[in-house]
């Protein structure tokens, strides 16, 4: 019920308090004698102007009755009253306080519009999205939770996405709910961003001069940018603000399910015979069944290439696969790598990858170079002579003259042209001098791998090999330093033996040690060969060169003694044995092993001179389309490896969007495949961008890709509340994580907080409204009528 104050203030013109306000009254006026005379002396005069009047109408007629002399003095002395108050200039200023406001923050992101169903079900036109939830909870009794709020507290409502915005002007009152419920059911969840944390600092910025006494938030805590915009980032301002947080979450719990296959690597050019590793990435999330299996085939074909199992691990975790095949027939195909799907999946494009293939089934043209024929040299002649991929030439320099007219695969001498050499894809020398070939036949050498991309194999020995390399154009070749070798050790590794071991390089790196199809039947197969005996002591490798099998045990200067060796020299490869007995591997399995890894090391090899000097390098982006906000992935292969840097960050690739600025980023080496480098490029905003290979650089064109950027995909996806965030934003404000059943009870909890000035005072001066004047003249008139009547005029 209306008191006589808010009666009055409604009269004067002063806006009503709103809920939980007051108002103050407080009163302003100025003395009408002057500043320098005292209190007492104007309480004198005013009661002197006073009995003045009582003693005129005293000495009046004593034809006047004693009510008439009263009646006509309290009329003079009321008008002196109003007249002095109206010299005194009277003001009223009212002043308002009242309890802080309650703000109401609404997502009306995109995601608000997702529908949540049960686990397996597809989403259908019927089913509720969650802004639909949000709508019924307030709406429900005609919209009783809004109207408890505003009869307690000055409410605000916004509504964010990107950013907080009003949906209301002014704060709401308990009169105002109808029509509020009317505003918030128009709103659409279409925003493309959800960013909780940022849209509470605006509130709190907007309601600075009165922080809230609590912020109800309905949301799914999914933040569409970063984790910096997740609600509990805002946590420790709300702490200081005093401000109570009430999370209402919105939305299932069911996560999103779905299969993404990503970063997938294959080499595009292969050869009939010879393994193809597909390496790449798999992440599962809200997948119950613990097996997937990944599938290789050519496209549009049924004919399956490889298949891997794999156990699914803990949900959103990274795992790597790896799938090899063995191409049977040459031609260009379109392998695809593809993860079946899922019931009730989320998005099934993620599901599959597509990769080019040049498959090549060209004769090897190899020249077999040996001083005396040790074990080595006769069972890889034999080998070499039985594989029909190879065509081979031998030169044995100490044999007999008509050594080389009985033998089919003998030549007589080392070319003795240039040209002659160069028709050559792989050379392989023994434990030779440079001398016995020849004077330019070091120079040829040199400029064959350097030049024309040809691949040289070096096995090592006890009389040439490497030492009489000393001095000539082959020193540089070699993946080490000729003062770093130690010839007298091999006595020492004959007495010992020793099984290789493989380093991750060469596991992963290079195909040649792929010794059966998966890759734990061929380390498998490896840890059963035989054990070798004879080694070079190498204490110390070239910057550069890749070791990829090494000594168990001995170490040298830095790491382990190395075994055999890759380098990359201009165009082409230099591959080093520092022992001469891998023919042990051949005892009781034959070529099995002994004759695939030749085959594939000679094959390996060849590679720089087959696929020539038009694709040296490629660049490759792990997926054309991102979602603002995402990491885009970089990724440059060098398929020639004469321009793969030697320092591990020397790759570097522009980025840049038409009509706009560029950025340049630096990749580095990956540790497992020495030919890749990689980066993550992020921060980039919406718009479709070009990169290319800045350094090293190229004569022709350089490796380029093209990649497109979303502001809008990422709020689209199916994705559960964030319940540990908004869980953890409550728990550090000591605030409440209330269920969307609950809504009802959150008015009676909260706090009925302090008082705060909301208005200083708003002056009403009422010396200058009619109402006083009225009075003053209505006293002198009616004195005037009465004194009329009485016959004293």
């Amino acid at each position: 019920m209306a008191t006589w104050k808010t009666l009055l203030e409604r009269y004067l013109g002063h806006p009503p308090a709103g809920a939980g306000e007051t108002t103050q009254w407080r009163w302003s006026w100025q003395t009408p004698w002057p500043v320098e005379w005292p209190a007492w002396l104007g309480c004198v005069v005013a009661l002197a102007v006073m009995a003045a009047v009582v003693w005129s109408y005293r000495r009046e007629s004593a034809t006047l009755s004693r009510m008439q002399r009263l009646t006509l003095t309290g009329l003079r002395i009321a008008a002196l009253v109003v007249g002095g108050l109206l010299w005194m200039q009277p003001t009223l200023i009212i002043a308002r306080s009242g309890l802080p406001p309650v703000a109401l923050l609404l997502d009306t992101s995109a995601s608000m519009a997702q529908q949540d169903q049960p686990s397996g079900a597809q989403p259908s036109p019927g089913q509720e999205q969650r802004w639909d939830q949000v709508v019924r909870a307030l709406s429900a009794d005609q919209g009783r939770f809004l109207a408890e709020l505003t009869a307690s507290h000055p409410l605000r409502v916004f509504e964010f996405g990107g950013s907080a915005a009003p949906v209301q002007a002014t704060d709401a009152a308990p009169t105002d709910v109808a029509a509020l419920l009317s505003a918030i059911q128009k709103l659409q969840p279409d925003d493309h961003q959800t960013r909780p944390a940022e849209a509470v600092r605006q509130v709190i910025a907007e309601l600075r001069g009165t922080p809230p006494t609590a912020l109800i938030v309905f949301t799914d805590g999914v933040a569409s940018e970063s984790e910096t915009d997740n609600l509990s980032q805002a946590a420790e301002l709300i702490r200081r603000r005093g401000t109570e947080l009430y999370v209402v979450p919105v939305g299932s719990d069911e996560p999103r399910r779905d299969l993404e296959l990503f970063d997938v690597v294959m080499d595009d050019v292969a050869f009939v015979g010879d393994p193809v590793v597909i390496s790449g990435k798999l992440k599962a999330t809200g997948i119950a069944q613990p097996r997937v299996t990944i599938e290789a085939r050519i496209e549009d074909s049924p004919q399956l290439l490889a298949e891997q199992s794999v156990t699914l691990q803990r949900d959103e975790q990274t795992q790597r696969f790896e799938l090899v095949f063995t191409p049977e027939s040459a031609g260009d195909f379109t392998v695809t790598i593809e993860v079946p799907r899922i019931e009730g999946e989320a998005d099934v494009v993620n599901n599959r990858e597509e990769r080019m293939l040049s498959v090549r089934d060209e004769k090897l043209q190899v020249l077999l170079v040996e001083s005396a024929p040790r074990y080595e040299f006769r069972y890889l002649k034999q080998w070499l002579e039985r594989d029909n991929s190879v065509t081979l030439q031998t030169l044995l320099i100490e044999a007999d003259p008509e050594y080389a007219r009985e033998d089919r695969t003998a030549i007589a001498y080392f070319p003795v042209q240039r040209e002659e050499l160069w028709k050559y894809d792989v050379v392989i020398l023994g434990d030779i001098s440079p001398s016995q070939l020849g004077v330019s036949a070091a120079d040829w050498l040199a400029e064959f791998v350097r030049e024309k991309g040809g691949g040289l194999l070096l096995v090592g020995g006890v009389r040439n090999n490497p030492r009489s390399l000393a001095g000539t154009p082959l020193e540089p070749l070699l993946p080490f330093a000729l003062d770093a070798v130690d010839i007298a050790a091999w006595e020492q590794s004959i007495a010992d033996g020793f099984h290789p071991q493989l380093t991750l390089d060469g596991q992963k790196g290079v195909p040649m040690f792929r010794l059966a199809g998966s890759e734990s039947d061929s380390l498998a197969a490896w840890n059963g060969l035989p054990n070798l005996y004879g080694l070079l002591e190498i204490r110390e490798v070239k910057p550069g060169a890749r070791v990829l099998v090494e000594h168990p045990l001995r170490r040298g200067r830095v790491d382990r003694l190395p075994v055999i060796l890759l380098h990359q020299v201009g165009a082409g490869k230099v591959m080093f044995h520092a022992t001469d007995e891998l023919w042990r591997w051949r005892f009781r399995t034959g070529d099995t092993y002994y004759g695939r890894y030749w085959g594939q090391a000679i094959r390996y090899l060849s590679r720089g001179r087959l696929l020539g000097q038009d694709r040296a390098a490629e660049l490759v982006v792990d997926r054309q389309s991102f979602l603002q906000g995402e990491p885009v992935l970089l990724r440059v292969r060098f398929l020639d490896d004469r321009l793969s840097p030697t320092r591990d960050n020397a790759v570097r690739v522009v980025v840049e969007r038409s009509g706009e600025g560029r950025r340049e980023v630096t990749l580095n080496r990956l540790p497992y495949l020495p030919s890749v480098f990689e980066t993550q490029v992020l921060g980039l905003p919406a718009g479709t961008y070009h990169a290319w290979l800045s350094s090293p650089s190229f004569d022709a064109s350089p490796p380029a890709a093209d990649f497109r950027v979303e502001s809008v995909h990422r709020e689209y996806e199916r994705r559960p509340v964030n319940r540990v965030d908004l869980q953890l934003a409550a728990r550090k404000t000591q605030g409440a994580f209330v269920p969307l059943a609950e809504v009802p009870g959150i008015p009676a909890r909260i706090a009925a907080g302090r008082t705060v000035p909301l208005e200083q005072g708003r002056p009403l001066p009422l010396w200058s409204r009619f109402e006083p004047l009225l009075l003053l003249m209505s006293l002198l008139i009616g004195e005037w009528v009465l004194r009329r009547r009485w016959r004293l005029v």
